[in-house]
C-alpha cells in the first residue's frame, strides 16, 4: 500500500472519530435570559418615559388638531384606532386605520405599522392605546397615545363610545376609602421567565404581547372589594401617595425610578395578581403591557383615580372637550 493511500486512510479515520465524538457531545445552545433582554429595554424606557424620539407619550386633542390642520401632511402621524369596527364607522379621526390589539403584531409584520413615522394610537378612553404605545416604543417605533382617546376629542352622541369617560367619573364611590398609612414591600422574589423560546427581545415581546392582550384590566369595585387579594402598585410620587392617600395596602412605586431591575422589580410577586393604578389608567396600561411581557400576571386599574375618587384629585382630571374638533372627524 502506498504512503499516499495510507495517509488518506488515516485522515478519514481521524475525521470520522472526531465526528462521532461531536455527535456524542453536541455543543449546547447558549441559554437566553429572556427576562433580562426585555427588562433592559424596559429599564431605559420607564426611566425616561418618552417616545423613541423624545416626544411626550400623550398627545392632546388640541395638539393633534393643530397638527392635522397645519397644511403640512408630511408631519402627520400614522393614526391607529383600536375601537370596534362598528364604532369606528360612526366617527373617526381623518386618516385613521382601524385594527385590534390582538392583531397589532400581524400588522407590524405586514408593514401596516411603519417605522420612521410617528404612530398615534387611539381608542375610546386612552387605555388600549396606551397599552399599544408601550409595546411599540419598546419595539423601537416612535409611538404616542391620544390623551383620553376619542372621549378627549368629542362627546358627540352619534359617535359610539365618546361618553365613556363622562359616564365613569359620575361615580365617586371609593373617595372615602383612601388611607394615608404607608405600606413598604419587603419580600423579594425571583424574576419570572417569559419562556417563549425566542432569542431576541423583539421576538420575545411579540410572542408575549399576543398572549396578554385578552384580559389585562380590572375595575375599581373588584379591587376595593378585597384589596388583600392583590399586590397593588400606586404609581404616583410619594407626596401624593400620602396625600390625598391611596388604596389600602398599596405600595408606592414612584414614576421613572422604581420599576427597574436595579430598583423595585425584585419585589413583584409571580404568584399573585399585580394591580397597577395611576391617575387616568393610561400610564398603568403602559406598565401592564410591559410587566405582562416580562411574565407577570398584571392588570391595570381602569380609569385610575379618576374612576374611583375623582373628587379627591387636584390634577389629571378628565374634562369633556369644549373646543370644536369636528374638522378632523370623519363620519
Amino acid at each position: 500500500m502506498s504512503k499516499r493511500i495510507i495517509l488518506v486512510f488515516l485522515a478519514l479515520t481521524l475525521i470520522f472519530a472526531v465526528g462521532c465524538k461531536d455527535d456524542k457531545n453536541p455543543t449546547k445552545p447558549a441559554t437566553v435570559d429572556e427576562f433580562a433582554l426585555v427588562a433592559t429595554l424596559g429599564d431605559a424606557y420607564f426611566s425616561n418615559f418618552v417616545s423613541t424620539t423624545g416626544q411626550a407619550l400623550n398627545l392632546t386633542a388640541q395638539q393633534l388638531f393643530e397638527n392635522l390642520q397645519d397644511g403640512n401632511t408630511a408631519n402627520d402621524p400614522v393614526i391607529i384606532d383600536y375601537r370596534s369596527a362598528a364604532d369606528f364607522a360612526t366617527g373617526r379621526i381623518r386618516g385613521a386605520i382601524n385594527i385590534t390589539l390582538a392583531n397589532l403584531v400581524s400588522k407590524i409584520e405586514d408593514g401596516t405599522i411603519p417605522k420612521g413615522k410617528t404612530i398615534l394610537n387611539v381608542c375610546y378612553t386612552g387605555q388600549n392605546s396606551s397599552f399599544a404605545t408601550a409595546f411599540l416604543n419598546l419595539m423601537g417605533y416612535d409611538a404616542q397615545s391620544l390623551m383620553f382617546g376619542m372621549c378627549g376629542v368629542t362627546t358627540d352622541p352619534s359617535i359610539n363610545g365618546t361618553a365613556n369617560w363622562t359616564n365613569q367619573i359620575a361615580a365617586d364611590e371609593f373617595a372615602t376609602q383612601l388611607v394615608t398609612t404607608e405600606s413598604t414591600p419587603t419580600q423579594t422574589h425571583a424574576f419570572p421567565n417569559p419562556n417563549t423560546g425566542k432569542k431576541t427581545a423583539e421576538e420575545i415581546m411579540k410572542a408575549r404581547f399576543g398572549a396578554i392582550t385578552g384580559s389585562w384590566t380590572i375595575g375599581a369595585a373588584d379591587v376595593f372589594a378585597n384589596p388583600a387579594n392583590y399586590f397593588i402598585i400606586n404609581y404616583w410620587p410619594k407626596a401624593e401617595y400620602l396625600n390625598p392617600g391611596h388604596i389600602t395596602g398599596s405600595f408606592c412605586f414612584e414614576p421613572k425610578v422604581s420599576l427597574t431591575q436595579a430598583a423595585m422589580l425584585k419585589y413583584l410577586p409571580t404568584d399573585k395578581t399585580i394591580v397597577i393604578y395611576c391617575y387616568t389608567g393610561q400610564t398603568s396600561a403602559q406598565l401592564a403591557a410591559y410587566l405582562g411581557m416580562l411574565g407577570y400576571n398584571v392588570k391595570s386599574l381602569m380609569y385610575g383615580m379618576n374612576g374611583f375618587a375623582y373628587g379627591k384629585m387636584t390634577k389629571s382630571k378628565y374634562v369633556a372637550p369644549v373646543t370644536d374638533y369636528s374638522a378632523i372627524i370623519v363620519k
